[in-house]
């Protein structure tokens, strides 16, 4: 049997960010709106921690490069693409 690629999926996810030392009010700080990320990338595994996304994927072991890990409170929307 023909050993199939896993799903491509799309993540919507909600990321931290720093200012790189710059000086910012509170006020400031208030109305920094948040950073909102899109990542793609094959399904490698996902449960209530989070989910793990790979860029490149190889089928003959069954092993993915370039892994993200996304925890689960910081994911927006997970969208299957393929």
């Amino acid at each position: 049997m023909k050993e199939k690629l896993p799903p491509i999926v799309e993540v919507k996810w909600k990321d931290s960010w720093t200012n790189n030392g710059a000086k910012w009010s509170r006020e400031d700080l208030r109305r920094e709106p948040d950073f909102i990320l899109t990542s793609t990338g094959y399904l490698m595994h996902r449960d209530n921690r989070g989910i793990n996304i790979a860029g490149e994927y190889r089928k003959e072991d069954k092993m993915g490069r370039q892994v993200q890990h996304i925890p689960a409170k910081m994911i927006l929307k997970v969208r299957r693409l393929k």
